[in-house]
């Protein structure tokens, strides 16, 4: 007999919000290493988007994965629904290690006093609002 898969425009909605939500944890935790930090991006292919499109190409190439990740969820899950569901749940947790690595890397520089904090310059219009 087969599988009944429900009526709905996309398999996995829960698996998804948390799936985008830690990509943009993701992106988050990036660019304040990056930017406040000094760290250096570990993945070659984002640290290329990052030197030709700044901020943008970070958030344009995570971008691109969600797409494609989902997708790929929706095509796997349509064939078999179990695996689809694990894929996606996968997918969250292998979001959420680049998170975690940068958090634990930033919390054991902490610890050794070894952090030093960039402060970035401020804008044009947040001088504005300072006043003369």
């Amino acid at each position: 007999m087969a599988q009944v898969l429900p009526q709905r425009p996309v398999l996995y909605p829960n698996q998804y919000v948390w799936y985008v939500f830690a990509s943009s944890l993701d992106i988050i935790v990036t660019v304040f290493v990056l930017s406040h930090l000094g760290m250096r991006e570990a993945n070659t292919f984002a640290q290329w988007s990052i030197a030709q499109f700044g901020t943008w190409g970070l958030i344009g190439l995570k971008f691109i994965t969600v797409v494609l990740v989902v997708a790929i969820c929706e095509f796997v899950g349509r064939r078999n629904h179990v695996a689809g569901r694990r894929l996606a749940c996968w997918s969250i947790l292998a979001s959420l290690l680049p998170v975690i690595a940068a958090l634990v890397q930033v919390g054991y520089l902490l610890t050794l006093g070894d952090l030093e904090w960039t402060a970035l310059p401020a804008t044009e219009a947040a001088i504005e609002q300072l006043g003369p």
